[in-house]
């Protein structure tokens, strides 16, 4: 968890100054605040932050108690850094951009924020499915494979179904 967290930490320590920087060039020259501009994504770019600072910190916090236990609650916070990370550069790129771009600039974030699970999510799944081929190729493998038994099961259900019409036709 160690890594995944530094690597989180340093791509936001490059990003974050580097866009607050480009938003006061932004609004320097003008009469009205990046807040009083933009107040809705102001509120979600803070709530994104304490976020990050909330799951960062029990991660870093917890770490030692995460490594006794299954990794279910280390991921949460590993997702949870991970999409409060991103929805903070999301939402300060959404500020500089115009108005006619945000959208898609929050469309890239969910793609960009889900991609690497739904692409674990496809990757088990064509997982399971292979395993699922793999039994069945070897399930029919074995019931193809020794043909004299099949012939010899065959062959003594007719059998017996001539032993038993030949026996209703005595009686």
């Amino acid at each position: 968890m160690g890594t995944t967290r530094s690597a989180i930490l340093s791509i936001l320590t490059l990003l974050v100054p580097l866009l607050l920087d480009l938003i006061e060039l932004k609004f320097q020259n003008k009469s009205i605040s990046m807040f009083e501009a933009h107040p809705i994504t102001t509120k979600v770019t803070i709530a994104a932050l304490q976020l990050f600072a909330l799951s960062f910190g029990l991660a870093f916090t917890l770490e030692e108690y995460f490594a006794h236990l299954s990794p279910s609650p280390a991921a949460l916070l590993r997702t949870s850094m991970v999409f409060s990370g991103s929805l903070l550069v999301a939402s300060l790129v959404s500020i500089l951009s115009s108005d006619e771009w945000r959208p898609v600039i929050y469309v890239i974030y969910v793609f960009l924020s889900l991609g690497n699970y739904l692409y674990r999510l496809v990757r088990k799944g064509c997982g399971c499915l292979q395993g699922i081929m793999e039994q069945r190729h070897v399930t029919r493998r074995s019931a193809i494979l020794p043909l004299t038994n099949m012939d010899t099961h065959h062959r003594v259900r007719t059998d017996t179904s001539k032993t038993t019409a030949s026996a209703s036709l005595d009686t």
